[in-house]
């Protein structure tokens, strides 16, 4: 009786751990509305097409009339059909927003400088756990999107079966369950690691901080891209190292300003994103790659690969990694399953080559371990296939609602606003008029229930001035159109 009343007690737990992450259905006039914009987005339904009417669609979803009729306003308001007099419902042309131009890469000239009047936006960091502002700051997914039902079935039933393993340390190099997963991953990068070159760490960011303490002290000069993720000016600010940023743009880093920085003086460490990079998307051809690792051994300068959007390709098989052409061992890859699987986990990796040693010391000396039951939740949903059938669904999805605000953009913003084009992840570089503060931008638009990230905070010297990133990290919503308008609006202004 004990055992049957215990087990029932844990199985309510469970029930209640999986409630707690499971989000709330969106009402079904919504879902009937997503699944048209799908067919919309895959060109099931071309824009000019006639569409059923309210009645037909009614009946053949087995829905009420107005139900069908909820939807199809919701499908109006999104600017996704349009109802033509005593026509009926076609789909809407949409804008020419692929025609929309880039962003030109900086042309600024690389030089050496501190980071010491860098200011973190710490209040960009608050504002992910606020519910009451639109989400496009951030480069978060939405919770929607991620499989928090399946990882919580994985961690009760983790708790259940090894109570032992669960609370114990998980000293580095981390749970070799989870690097065993990561060296079967790693063919799919182009790499073919082993589980003895993994350490598991808290997310990217601290496999990029231990990729850096690995490779350069206090003083030292770290060449970045420019713009940058502002998480690595952060962590290259707090290490006191130097930064030389040199002009990024579709293709990666501009190779020639690359070179001549490397030619005027002893640079530690080159940190790079191959992959679909943040905040720009840009993905490096498979030409520039080998150029810069030439580059690379010729000055004898160790890379950080950072591929946390890596694994988010819109179309096509997965990009290689740099790491998967290095023939010195002296590229650092950084990784994590924040971006695609759930952030609150915070299960990264490195491999780092001829510097694990170091990488290792390091991890040792300042965190001792990994969570446990996070990285054997990872690895057990790795092992079992879901991860890759999650990604399907969620490159697809991604592609949609980069699209989707590609083309509002197109909708509201001046003519000669300039968007990003990224074939990978969920981020968006707008390049506003001349005029524009972006950062006092940013300050209304939070004012006005809406988070963004302005171009400065991507730039050790404050550039981007004229700038901002938006995340299509989180489903499409109604508000979304009407925030973008706003943020348009606000621009003008």
């Amino acid at each position: 009786m004990q055992r049957r009343q215990l087990s029932m007690a844990r199985a309510g737990r469970s029930a209640k751990l999986v409630a707690m992450v499971s989000p709330k259905p969106p009402p079904l006039y919504r879902r009937l509305a997503d699944r048209v914009e799908s067919m919309i987005a895959d060109g099931s339904l071309r824009a000019g097409e006639r569409i059923p009417s309210v009645r037909q669609f009614s009946r053949q979803h087995d829905v009420s009339v107005p139900t069908a009729l909820q939807a199809y306003m919701l499908l109006e308001t999104r600017r996704l059909i349009e109802a033509r007099p005593k026509s009926g419902f076609y789909v809407r042309p949409r804008p020419a927003a692929a025609t929309l131009d880039e962003p030109a890469p900086a042309r600024h000239a690389p030089s050496v400088s501190t980071l010491s009047r860098y200011t973190p936006m710490v209040s960009l960091m608050r504002d992910l756990a606020n519910p009451a502002l639109v989400p496009m700051g951030g480069a978060v997914p939405g919770h929607d999107l991620l499989p928090a039902r399946r990882l919580a079935r994985i961690g009760a039933s983790l708790l259940r079966r090894q109570p032992a393993a669960c609370n114990a340390y998980d000293p580095a190099p981390g749970s070799l369950a989870l690097r065993r997963e990561l060296s079967r991953r790693s063919l799919d990068w182009g790499c073919g690691l082993s589980a003895d070159d993994f350490v598991v760490t808290t997310g990217a960011s601290e496999a990029l901080q231990l990729a850096l303490r690995a490779v350069a002290s206090p003083g030292d000069t770290v060449l970045i891209e420019s713009p940058a993720f502002y998480g690595l000016l952060n962590i290259i600010a707090q290490l006191r190292l130097k930064v030389v940023a040199v002009p990024a743009g579709p293709a990666g880093l501009d190779l020639d300003a690359t070179a001549l920085a490397l030619g005027r003086g002893r640079v530690a460490a080159m940190v790079v994103t191959p992959n679909f990079s943040n905040p720009l998307g840009a993905l490096m051809p498979a030409e520039n790659r080998r150029a810069l690792l030439s580059l690379a051994a010729r000055h004898g300068v160790p890379v950080i690969e950072d591929d946390v959007y890596g694994d988010l390709p819109h179309e096509g098989d997965r990009p290689r990694c740099l790491k998967g052409m290095d023939t010195n061992a002296d590229v650092i890859l950084c990784g994590s399953f924040s971006k695609t699987l759930c952030p609150g986990l915070r299960i990264g990796y490195v491999a780092a080559g001829r510097h694990h040693a170091a990488v290792l010391a390091q991890k040792t000396a300042f965190t001792v371990g990994s969570p446990t039951l996070p990285s054997l939740v990872v690895a057990e949903f790795l092992r079992d296939g879901g991860y890759e059938r999650h990604l399907r669904k969620l490159r697809h999805t991604y592609r949609r609602q980069v699209a989707r605000m590609r083309d509002t953009v197109a909708d509201v913003f001046p003519a000669d606003t300039k968007v990003s084009n990224p074939a990978g992840g969920f981020l968006l570089w707008l390049e506003l008029a001349r005029g524009v503060d972006s950062l006092a931008l940013c300050a209304e638009a939070r004012a006005a229930g809406i988070s963004i990230a302005p171009g400065p905070m991507f730039s050790p010297d404050g550039r981007f001035k004229n700038c901002l990133r938006l995340s299509c990290g989180f489903p499409w919503e109604d508000r979304m159109a009407g925030a973008l308008a706003t943020i348009a609006r606000l621009a003008a202004r």
